[in-house]
C-alpha cells in the first residue's frame, strides 16, 4: 500500500517539475505559467563569494586526498595480505605530493586573487 502512495506522490512531483520546465520553455502558453518557479537570482558579489568558497573547499579536499592516498595504499596492501612495495610507496607518495601541491596552489591563488581584487588591481 505504501509503495502505491509513494509512486503516486513521486508521479505528482515529477508532473509538477515537468510542467515547471515546460512553462519556462513555452512562456507564451498561459495555462503553464502558474507552474513557473523563478529561482532567486544571486548578486555578482554573492556568486563571487560562493565561487571563492568552493575553490577553498576544493583545495582542502585535494590536500586531504593527498594525505589519504599513501594511507589507503598501505592499508589496502595489508588487507590483501601483501607487503607494500617500494615502487608502490614511491608512486603513492608522488601522487600525494602532487595532490597536496595542487590543493595548496589552488588555495594560494584564490587568496592572492582576492587580495589583488581588494587592493583594486
Amino acid at each position: 500500500m505504501w509503495q502505491i502512495v509513494q509512486l503516486v506522490i513521486l508521479g505528482v512531483l515529477a508532473g509538477i517539475f515537468g510542467l515547471s520546465a515546460l512553462s519556462r520553455r513555452y512562456p507564451h502558453v498561459g495555462w503553464l505559467q502558474p507552474f513557473r518557479f523563478n529561482w532567486p537570482q544571486l548578486s555578482q558579489e554573492q556568486r563571487e563569494r560562493m565561487r571563492r568558497r568552493a575553490n577553498v573547499h576544493a583545495g582542502i579536499e585535494l590536500i586531504l586526498l593527498g594525505f589519504a592516498v599513501p594511507i589507503v595504499y598501505v592499508g589496502s596492501s595489508i588487507m590483501m595480505f601483501n607487503d607494500p612495495t617500494a615502487r608502490g610507496l614511491t608512486i603513492s607518495l608522488a601522487i600525494a605530493a602532487l595532490l597536496i601541491a595542487l590543493g595548496i596552489t589552488g588555495i594560494w591563488r584564490n587568496a592572492r586573487r582576492q587580495t589583488d581584487r581588494d587592493l583594486g588591481g
